[in-house]
């Protein structure tokens, strides 16, 4: 078995290229695709390491599954580290697209989230390309097929992909240098080689332009060159013919073509004639401008070639014996639609698709001699002239590519286009020289334009064909072999045939060729001609005619080319037809060749073959690009004066007029003929001479010509050998000088300056060389230094006088470039005085250009090497420093602001160079001192003044200068600076300092991506606080200094250092990992450190410490909430110091206690703060208070202190965790009140107004208007009437007085609680009141008017205005997984009107959707509220009313009393029916129904200010069957009256409600009704079980005495209010009423309610106790207290019965005796055997129908009266018959029909008419009674479904169903499944019912 072996050095680094899982082996770890892996040891075909992300997680893996890198072992003391042998570039690149994976899925899966990322989907797919196009690059590098050149332009090229993902995704700016290697900042003293300064690392940043701007802007536009690649692949046309494809570009201003054609042939499937070039058709075109991109085209024009008329499409071997081109179509590309392509400055290619290109052919119509204008009618759209082919005709081309830069770094960095360019001719260049010239490029090139021509018809009946041949003779006519070029692409021809225009004898071309002669052959373009020959051609080519010809000479006679313009030619004709061209070169080129300006046409016979025709001629265009040739004649002379001495004085001035074209051609013999005309003839042509150099240098210096500089710079060095001329050139340039007033151009000379003395050292030099004397040399020397010296001092005067500011001007920008030359030859301090002089010499003016062109200079000294020299530098700081100063100051004159601006900048710009330079080549020499001394105090003046908004450029490079100049100081630096100041200066300094950093750290000038800057300015800020905090100590401030400057500089201190602490770019937290462990390694965490220097300072005040509290309570505050713990632990303490040293002072410390509780809740509600935070501030106070050291009362003070704010921010935090988000709006409301009862307890008003204020808006914005004003009246209540003190604008309240706020907010109160959608206008009257007695003592008597019509308002709105009882519901809150502040609470919750479970459910789930609604209503277990998740448990409560004192033995309204059922309420019950006997209990089996009743109480009412309160305890009981039965009565008969009196007071209308209830409970035939109640409880077996059962069944038949009577009231008002339709039901309830009646007199008598008294023993089973009794009395009889107020409704003949006057109505104690007094005259007579007489009984009328009777006999006014004068008798249940209790007889009821039976089909013939209506209201309300009932819990379904079902069950019910439905069998079928009492939950079940009330809304609708 082998063992495992170290990895070999070669095999420690690999990347993962596949994904590993690891599950074949514990020890193995699983590896993601590209994961990096180290390899420690290998065995077979595992390898053991660890990844590079968790390198302590060592294992195993398979070594197919990684590949290996090259890497090497570093060997760290005893630690081997192993690092990749990658170039920097390509590890970034795999970094970033690292960084970038997880960033791009989120742009995926957040496609619109708002952080500082820019996601959209759009930019997803972007990022997607860049990264392909990285990795592809990344893979270019890998294959290892690049050459040298080709690598570092793809790494150029990521860096480039890098930055630009970078930009688009927000990511930190990287800088780079030239070569795209990341750098970094000096942050130690040795420098390496990555490392820049801080403004080298300034530049970069600025010169970095955002990556995906593609639109040309300014600074990118002008003449750099531009390339174009096109490419063709295929011609598709219908008529298939052989083609000649001719492509140039065309200018449109400039109305013509700029260069020569490209010439792709093509076969007549409209492919390459050579098959070889099948792919490989293309041209670049070359010197174009971006400034002309605008304005160009590519013209594409498709000749045909084959015969002059289309004979249509024919076969190669078919094709015709003489071919000839025709004009076919046209195609263009406007290149201005393409600029968005190339990129800026980067020479990347860019490309842009095209499939196919139309094809454009002139008009029927028009002659073919338009076509070479039709590119001009297409472009502009003229469509009268031309036509296009149809879609599936056109040239496809591959793609367009624009490149920008110099063609050979093109060539280079796209070999792949360029790979055949030394094979076939594929650049085509512009006809004449590009804008910059390039010395090394040799050109002669001829380019020729058959333009037009003019031809006779001679004996012709048409027009002629005429065909062009054109040829290049030599002067024995020989013609030159290969010399044409038809157009780029194809190789040189012997000669041009033109294309043909049918029968046209003005034929025009526009054919361009280009023409070189072949070197070796002697050939030149002097001894040469072109020549032209004419003839009419045919199909056939036999039709001969007399052939014509023109000529042109290349030469003019004085050897000069011909010049580029149009040439107009003779046209010569033969005297005879011949086919071929058969003259001598002898026989014409002594001819006139073409008409100049004064030549008049003839017809002349010049011989007998040649004829010269006048009416006949030929228009070209010559165009001459040519490095040897010149075509100017004055150039020509000059090279050759010594011929032409006597014309020497013209010919100098006539140079000077030459084009620069021409003078670059010739430029070494140019100025070697001048120079040796200076040499011989100085004196009469010196000044000539001289002019003439001037000229030509300045003509050099255009950007055109800019390459031809250096061939100036080597004819200098090489070929120059004048040494005598360096006198007579600085004798003519001073003399210039020193008559600047009159000499002519004078600024000419200064713009050659820097040539004329390159001129004039260099001869100088060969001046010394060439003599042999040392002391001849000096003495020569001397004078020339002198003359130098006069030179200069002339200069001085020439710039220092106000006569001409040009000179002035141009003297100032190209006097730097002197100086170079001047240190070849003067020490340095003679040229350092020069130089000062020179700047010296400038005048102080407001003039623009002058001070602009005095910075260009000082800049332009600073850039040179002077200052790289100790000397130099030591020598030019001072003047430097003192110029720059005059121009970095405040300027107090009117000069324009931008003017200023721009003169600071350029200041500013030459500081950087300065600082730049001190910093690479002195930063360790007095220099560094001796800025510092000038510039210290201006620049952080500068900083503090400059604006940071408008002027954000010029901040940025103030503080950079202020930063690179503090970054070059070291603490003996600080040390000299401060010394020699007072402590005056010095505080002021410091102050100044102090203020200007914390500028600096508020508000950063650079960027948020430049990272790099952003943190070198906070190393160097630190560094610098620490110095100057040294001096800080000196200055401490006196004890009782409370005003003094020394406490506003330490002040000023402390605030700087908790800005600095703060500023956001230290928080690292928020940095991505890779980012955050950067900065870590490269400057560690900065806060820490600044944060012990802040705590080391704060330990030297001593006892001045209370003079900075409580001013610095908050600002250190700020600091220990930054999430770092060693800052938190080291500044936490301070706190402690500021509470000690108060309390000692002042004998308590309440105000840093105040102060801490404001700015933490302002710095926690601004986010800052965490958990964390509290047990650390907690723990380290807490300790510091407990030091048994302390006194007791700075101990309990201290304790109580730190418990405070314990307690305040954990509910500031809770209430930030939920304040974000809208939908926890009930938890945000709950951590606000927690706030402002905190603030309220601490007597902190202002806090408490704020945050009642808060909750007070999320209130409004949730609707909850009661809860809002709940909430005012508690800011209402700390406001007086009585005061008149001013209150200042407080959120939306204006400034008034206190008492007018008061009653505004009392106002605003009332307007919310009238404005809820369950308005409570109860809550009202007391605010009416209070401002009604406020309006009244200050004598607003409208306002009080006002509000008491308002309040008699209020008081109908309750009678009349409908109001729906709130529902409560409980809500726990169970499980870890919830806010702290909810975790496990209980909560009773006021929902909103007609708000059901399921919508609080709804409506808590979308607050918290983790949560689990719990499906039971038990207290959940200790598992379940220890669970790290959420659990919701809802269900619905019923409030319970309390007795209000206000109405206790009062009549008051039901309606008054509904309004309290639901508000002001604290405790709350919900119950829930078991059986005791085990299974589930019965609906019907009211003897075994148990109830298991749990009461919560609150601890406030409500509604309140809040819609949740908590529980504070509750209390769980069982209720035994009878008092469930006793409840559920008493709940019936509360409804029964709250309904009547609903109908009494006129708030309902409609009777079909009461109609239904008083049918279900008068025939509640389903649940048994009373008889239930019998056969359960009224037995003797029942009540012998439990002593308190008697009792209760007494409680019972007392409920069931008061229903009747409720029963007896509802039909008297139904009989008032239903409609005739319904009467016959009326009828009826009325006689089922009555039989309920008589089944229960006999309770009334064992109540002792009838007329006889009962015996003691029958009297004694039934005795109930007093308190029960009481209860009953304290819970139900409320419910009856409305009887004496209610509305008679009584017929008009029940009314007039006594007198006419309505008898009043009785109230509930007239009517029915207390309980309470039955029971104790009961126990009376149990105790003493004593019969007790009964409560007499009162009179009362009745409606129900019926004889009255008294005991069986009819009741007479007689016999009422002696009843009610015998008070001793009790019949009571004689006059609660519903025969008994009327005054006068009653007609009887209607019998009923005899055939009217309950199983009789005619049963329901008496229900007509509308009478059908109400039923069907009625069992409509009841249908939907069940729906409803299907919706809730399963629990409560059953006993909801049957009270809902009992109301219309049994046959009565389908009888009326079935006259509503027409559908009895069904109705009757659906009724049984209706009402199952097993299952009601069956899906069966519920399907019926839903079926019924389908089928009956259904035909209801009919």
């Amino acid at each position: 078995m082998g063992r495992w072996v170290p990895a070999a050095e070669d095999n420690c680094y690999a990347v993962a290229i596949f994904e590993y899982e690891g599950e074949e082996h514990e020890h193995c770890i699983p590896l993601e695709l590209g994961e990096r892996v180290f390899i420690y040891e290998e065995y077979d075909g595992w390898y053991r390491g660890c990844t590079t992300k968790n390198q302590n997680k060592k294992g195993i893996f398979p070594k197919t599954y990684v590949s290996i890198k090259p890497s090497f072992r570093e060997i760290r003391g005893n630690q081997v580290s192993i690092i990749p042998k990658e170039d920097a570039i390509s590890e970034e690149a795999k970094n970033i697209l690292r960084e970038w994976h997880e960033l791009w899925k989120d742009l995926f899966s957040n496609p619109y989230r708002d952080s500082q990322y820019k996601f959209s989907i759009d930019l997803f797919y972007e990022i997607k390309t860049i990264m392909t196009d990285i990795i592809q690059c990344l893979c270019s590098n890998y294959l290892g097929v690049l050459g040298q050149n080709q690598l570092e332009e793809k790494k150029r090229k990521i860096t480039q992909l890098i930055d630009k993902g970078n930009e688009l995704l927000g990511l930190d700016l990287v800088p780079r240098d030239e070569h795209g290697n990341k750098v970094n900042p000096i942050t130690c003293s040795k420098r390496s080689q990555d490392q820049k300064g801080v403004l080298e690392l300034y530049g970069i940043h600025k010169s970095v332009k955002p990556h995906h701007i593609t639109k040309t802007t300014e600074s990118n536009k002008g003449s750099e060159a531009v390339h174009v690649f096109l490419g063709i692949c295929q011609c598709v046309l219908v008529n298939q013919t052989p083609l000649e494809v001719y492509a140039s570009l065309y200018h449109y201003e400039k109305d013509r073509m700029i260069s020569e054609r490209f010439l792709a042939p093509l076969t007549r499937n409209g492919l390459p004639e050579n098959r070889e070039r099948l792919n490989d058709i293309f041209t670049v075109f070359t010197d174009i401008t971006k400034d002309d991109m605008e304005m160009l085209y590519i013209i594409i024009r498709y000749y045909r070639r084959g015969s002059l008329k289309f004979e249509g499409n024919t076969r190669d071997s078919n094709r015709p014996s003489a071919e000839y081109l025709r004009p076919l179509g046209l195609s263009y590309i406007s290149l201005k639609n393409h600029m968005d392509t190339l990129e800026n400055n980067t020479g990347i290619r860019s490309d842009k698709n095209i499939n196919r290109l139309e094809i454009y052919t002139l008009s029927k119509d028009k002659s073919e001699n338009n076509f070479s204008d039709l590119h001009c009618k297409v472009i502009m759209g003229e469509r009268a002239q031309f036509q296009h082919l149809d879609q599936n005709q056109g040239l496809y081309i591959p793609n367009l590519k624009i490149f920008s830069g110099p063609l050979a770094q093109v060539q280079t960095q796209n070999p792949h286009i360029f790979k055949k360019a030394s094979s076939a001719n594929i650049i085509t260049r512009k006809l004449g020289f590009p804008s910059v010239i390039d010395p090394t490029d040799r050109r002669n090139d001829l380019y020729v334009t058959l333009k037009t021509a003019k031809f006779s018809r001679g004996n012709k009946k048409a027009e002629r064909n005429v065909l062009v041949n054109v040829y290049v003779k030599d002067t024995n006519g020989k013609t030159i072999k290969g010399c044409i070029t038809k157009g780029t692409g194809e190789p040189p021809v012997d000669e041009y045939q033109s294309s043909v225009i049918y029968h046209c004898n003005t034929p025009v071309w526009d054919e361009t060729i280009r023409i070189n002669l072949p070197e070796g052959t002697g050939n030149t373009f002097d001894n040469c001609h072109l020549l032209f020959t004419f003839r009419h051609v045919t199909n056939n080519d036999k039709n001969r005619d007399k052939p014509g010809f023109s000529f042109l000479k290349l030469a003019n006679t004085n050897g000069t080319l011909i010049g580029n313009n149009d040439h107009k030619l003779v046209v010569y004709k033969d005297s005879i037809k011949t086919a071929d061209f058969r003259h001598k070169t002898s026989e014409y080129l002594n001819l006139e060749s073409y008409y100049d300006n004064s030549s008049i046409p003839k017809d002349i016979e010049i011989s007998k073959n040649i004829i010269q025709k006048s009416s006949e001629w030929l228009t070209i265009n010559t165009i001459f690009c040519s490095s040897e040739f010149t075509q100017n004649s004055d150039l020509k002379s000059l090279l050759q004066w010594k011929e032409h001495e006597d014309q020497l004085r013209r010919i100098l001035e006539r140079v000077q007029m030459i084009q620069g074209e021409e003078l670059v051609k010739f430029l070494h013999h140019i100025f070697e003929a001048l120079f040796m005309i200076l040499d011989e003839k100085d004196d009469q042509f010196g000044d000539l001479v001289f002019d003439c150099l001037v000229f030509i240098i300045c003509t050099l210096a255009d950007h055109k010509f800019e390459h031809f500089r250096p061939v100036l710079d080597s004819y200098i060095i090489t070929y120059f050998f004048h040494a005598q001329v360096y006198i007579k050139l600085l004798d003519r340039l001073k003399n210039k000088v020193k008559k600047f007033e009159t000499s002519r151009n004078i600024g000419d000379s200064m713009k050659a300056l820097e040539y004329l003395f390159k001129f004039i050292v260099q001869s100088s030099n060969l001046h010394r060389q060439s003599q042999s004397s040392t002391q001849t040399i000096d003495r020569g020397f001397t004078r020339f230094v002198s003359s130098l010296r006069e030179f200069f001092s002339e200069l001085n005067r020439m710039i220092s006088s106000h006569q001409n500011r040009l000179n002035t001007a141009k003297a100032l920008k190209y006097f730097p470039h002197t100086i170079p030359e001047l240190n070849k030859i003067l020490p340095i301090n003679t040229t350092c005085e020069i130089i000062s002089d020179f700047i010296d010499a400038v005048p102080s003016t407001d003039e623009k250009e002058i001070i602009r062109y005095k910075l260009i200079c000082i800049g332009d000294v600073v850039k040179g090497e002077l200052l790289n020299d100790l000397d130099g530098c030591t020598l030019l700081i001072p003047l430097l420093m003192k110029h720059l100063k005059l121009h970095l100051r405040d300027d107090e004159t009117a000069r324009d602001k931008d003017e200023v601006k721009k003169e600071k900048l350029q200041a500013v710009d030459i500081l950087t160079n300065i600082l730049v330079t001190v910093s690479n080549k002195h930063s360790n020499t007095p220099i560094v001192m001796l800025i510092v001394e000038d510039l210290m105090d201006i620049l952080f003046r500068l900083v503090c003044q400059v604006d940071k908004v408008n002027d954000i450029d010029l901040a940025r490079d103030y503080v950079s200068c202020l930063i690179a100049l503090l970054h070059l100081m070291n603490n003996e630096h600080y040390t000299n600076y401060m010394q020699p100041m007072s402590e005056h200066n010095l505080i002021h300094f410091l102050n100044e300092v102090f203020l200007v950093f914390k500028d600096l750290m508020n508000s950063n000038v650079y960027p948020y991506d430049w990272i790099v800057m952003s943190m070198l300015q906070s190393y160097v800020v630190l560094n610098a606080i620490t110095c100057f905090s040294k001096a800080l100590t000196k200055i401490l401030p006196q004890v009782n200094d409370y005003m003094g400057k020394k406490k506003q500089l330490w002040e000023n201190f402390f605030y700087l250092c908790v800005a600095f602490i703060t500023q956001d770019t230290l928080q690292l937290e928020g940095f991505r990992s890779a980012k955050r462990k950067k900065i870590n390694a490269q400057y560690g965490d900065m806060r820490s450190e600044m944060g012990l220097e802040m705590v080391h300072m704060w330990r030297q005040l001593g006892d001045s410490k209370r003079l900075f509290v409580p001013e610095m309570v908050g600002p250190f505050l700020e600091v220990t909430l930054v999430p770092l713990d060693s800052l938190r632990r080291d500044v936490i303490p301070i706190f402690f110091d500021m509470i000690e040293c108060y309390h000692y002072h002042y004998t308590n410390f309440d105000i840093v206690e105040r102060e801490v509780i404001d700015k933490l809740d302002v710095h926690v509600s601004r986010g800052k703060g965490d958990k964390g935070y509290v047990g650390m501030i907690y723990e380290i106070l807490l300790k510091k208070c407990n030091n048994p050291e302390l006194p007791r009362a700075l101990h309990q003070s201290g304790v109580r202190f730190v418990n405070s704010v314990k307690y305040l921010l954990e509910h500031l935090l809770n209430f930030r965790e939920v304040r974000e988000s809208d939908h926890h709006s009930e938890a945000k409301m709950l951590c606000i009140v927690n706030l402002l009862n905190f603030y309220e307890e601490l007597n902190r008003q202002e806090m408490y107004l704020r945050y009642i204020w808060k909750l007070y808006s999320s209130h409004l914005l949730q609707k909850n208007y009661v809860q809002a004003a709940f909430t005012l009246e508690m800011y209402a209540s700390k406001l007086k009437f009585e005061s008149d003190m001013v209150l200042d604008k407080f959120e939306d309240l204006p400034r008034e007085k206190e008492r007018e706020r008061k009653a505004r907010l009392f106002r605003i109160i009332i307007r919310h609680f009238e404005e809820d959608k369950c308005p409570v206008f109860e809550n009202c009257f007391p605010f009416y009141k209070l401002l009604a007695d406020y309006y009244e003592r200050i004598f607003e008597y409208k306002e009080l008017a006002s509000i008491l019509e308002k309040q008699a308002t209020g008081y109908t709105k309750i009678l009349t205005v409908p109001r729906h009882p709130l529902d409560f519901f409980f809500i726990g809150f169970f499980g870890l997984g919830f806010p702290q502040f909810l975790q496990n609470r209980r909560f009773i919750y006021c929902g909103r009107q007609f708000e059901r479970v399921g919508g609080v459910n709804a409506r808590f789930q979308e607050q918290f959707p983790a949560a689990t609604l719990l499906p039971y209503t038990s207290a959940p277990d200790n598992e379940v509220k220890l669970s790290p998740h959420q659990h919701l448990q809802i269900y619905k409560v019923t409030p319970i009313v309390e007795e209000r004192e206000e109405f206790i033995d009062r009549d008051v309204p039901s309606i008054i009393l509904q309004f309290y059922d639901s508000n002001d309420v604290k405790a709350f019950f919900y119950d829930k029916r078991f059986s005791k006997g085990g299974g589930k209990a019965k609906d019907d089996d009211f003897g075994n129904q148990w109830l298991q009743k749990t009461t919560f109480f609150t601890v406030e009412p409500l509604p309140g200010k809040l819609r949740l309160a908590e529980i504070t305890h509750d209390d769980v009981s069982e209720i035994s069957p009878i008092k469930s039965a006793i409840e559920t009565m008493e709940k019936k008969n509360k409804d029964l009256r709250l309904q009547i009196d609903g109908y009494k007071s006129g708030r309902e209308k409609h009777a079909n409600p009461l109609t239904m209830v008083l049918n279900g409970t008068i025939d509640a035939v389903v649940m048994g009704g009373i008889k239930k109640f019998e056969e359960a409880f009224f037995n003797d077996q029942f009540i012998s079980e439990s002593t308190t059962n008697a009792d209760d069944v007494l409680i019972l038949k007392r409920m069931i005495i008061d229903q009747v009577e409720i029963l007896q009231d509802g039909v008297e008002v139904h009989g008032k209010v239903c409609e005739e339709s319904v009467r016959p039901l009326h009828d009826r309830l009325v006689t089922l009423l009555s039989d309920m009646r008589k089944d229960t007199s006999r309770y009334r008598r064992e109540l002792g309610l009838n007329s006889g008294t009962p015996s003691r023993t029958s009297r004694a089973s039934f005795a109930i106790s007093t308190a029960s009794a009481t209860r009953y009395n304290s819970t139900l009889s409320r419910n009856m207290r409305s009887r004496h107020s209610m509305v008679s409704v009584t017929s008009g003949e029940e009314q007039m019965g006594n007198g006419g006057t309505p008898p009043p109505l009785p109230s509930r104690r007239e009517i029915l005796p207390d309980p309470a007094q039955l029971i104790q005259n009961r126990r009376s007579i149990q105790s003493d055997g004593i019969e007790q007489p009964a409560l007499p009984p009162k009179k009362r009328s009745s409606i129900v129908h019926g004889s009255p009777t008294i005991n069986g006999s009819p009741l007479t006014r007689d016999s009422a009266r002696s009843i009610n004068s015998n008070s001793s008798v009790d019949n009571s249940a004689e006059l609660f018959s519903s025969n008994s209790l009327n005054d006068e007889a009653q007609p009887p009821l209607p019998p009923r029909p005899p055939n009217m039976n309950k199983s009789s089909p005619e049963s329901n013939s008496y229900i007509t008419g509308s009478g059908l209506d109400v039923i069907r209201e009625s069992l409509s309300s009841s249908i939907e009674e069940i729906m409803r009932a299907l919706d809730e819990p399963m629990a409560s379904w059953s006993e909801s479904a049957a009270s809902s079902v009992d109301s219309f069950n049994g046959p009565r019910l389908c009888d009326n169903l079935a006259a509503v439905t027409g559908e009895r069998s069904r109705t009757a079928s659906l009724l049984s499944d209706v009402s199952d009492p097993e299952n009601p939950q069956k899906s069966s079940t519920i399907k019926r019912r839903k079926s019924l009330a389908s089928l009956f809304k259904g035909k209801s609708k009919k």
